[in-house]
């Protein structure tokens, strides 16, 4: 048996996530819930499959601004072929964006790979862990071409 609404504590307790972060989203203007005349907040499927997705975007980063834009779009148009050619720009620079967290990514993994294989090769080593205990370490000798190498060594 299905029910037609929810309380705020309920939609929470279902997404894994905050009442804070419920009302958070609908001061920022991403869910209009429905409201009793006493002011509790009613959350229908509708409001529960739309947070839902807000938190996906959330999680993965998407600023919330764009995620206003994508879940206020269509509304704001007043023809289909309007709402598709908005939305269309959005999700394409949304896209272009994720391909460049994408390949930034890719290069901050291979830089941490190479970090990892330097690191490594200290293994065993007794020499105090620094630029004057171990002039001739790899790690010093690479600190100019492996950014995160300057967390580790001094």
């Amino acid at each position: 048996m299905s029910r037609d609404f929810f309380k705020i504590g309920e939609v929470a307790e279902m997404l894994n996530t905050t009442v804070r972060t419920i009302r958070y989203y609908e001061e920022e203007g991403l869910l209009v819930p429905h409201r009793t005349d006493g002011g509790t907040r009613l959350y229908s499927e509708h409001h529960i499959d739309r947070l839902r997705a807000i938190l996906h975007l959330a999680e993965n980063s998407f600023p919330l601004d764009v995620i206003g834009l994508i879940g206020n779009t269509r509304q704001n148009c007043a023809t289909g072929d309007e709402g598709s050619k908005k939305l269309t720009a959005i999700l394409d620079s949304s896209i272009s964006d994720i391909e460049g967290k994408i390949t930034d990514l890719k290069a901050l993994k291979s830089e941490l790979i190479a970090a990892r294989k330097l690191v490594a090769r200290c293994k065993g080593c007794s020499n105090e862990p620094s630029s004057k205990g171990c002039p001739e370490c790899p790690i010093n000798k690479s600190l100019t071409k492996i950014e995160a190498l300057n967390l580790i060594w001094e």
